[in-house]
């Protein structure tokens, strides 16, 4: 049986939806103050397909520390899977998958953790505004 064909519509709903559970879980879990600032607010770029799947990839790993296990990273293993997807069906190359942490990130997992969730929030939002940078590679 055949896949559906993937479109920016799904990568939005699936970023948006993504988006709604990392809020859940900032709140749930970690009850934090709004006005507690985390990290440099870095900008990463949206060039292509290419780099969301770095950038994901990235993440993929960050999340894993500590292993938690929750819907998030479940959420960001199925974007990214469909993104890889794209990518090959428009012959995009792509980088061997692979990323290494920091040792702030092993040092202080519960902060890392909750840094690399505000990230991917910020970029998934920023995906969602940028999705005609699916098309290109």
């Amino acid at each position: 049986m055949a896949r559906p064909k993937i479109t920016g519509d799904m990568i939005k709903t699936m970023a948006k939806t993504m988006i709604a559970r990392i809020k859940k879980v900032k709140a749930e879990v970690f009850h934090m103050s709004s006005e507690i600032s985390f990290g440099n607010d870095e900008d990463t770029p949206i060039e292509g397909l290419t780099s969301i799947v770095v950038y994901l990839g990235s993440m993929q790993v960050r999340l894993r520390v500590p292993p938690t296990h929750n819907q998030v990273e479940e959420d960001v293993d199925t974007l990214l899977g469909y993104l890889r997807t794209m990518a090959i069906s428009q012959s995009c190359t792509l980088p061997k998958a692979g990323s290494t942490l920091l040792k702030s990130e092993t040092d202080f997992p519960i902060t890392s953790y909750y840094q690399s969730l505000l990230d991917l929030q910020r970029y998934l939002e920023k995906l969602c505004l940028n999705l005609d940078k699916l098309k290109s590679c």
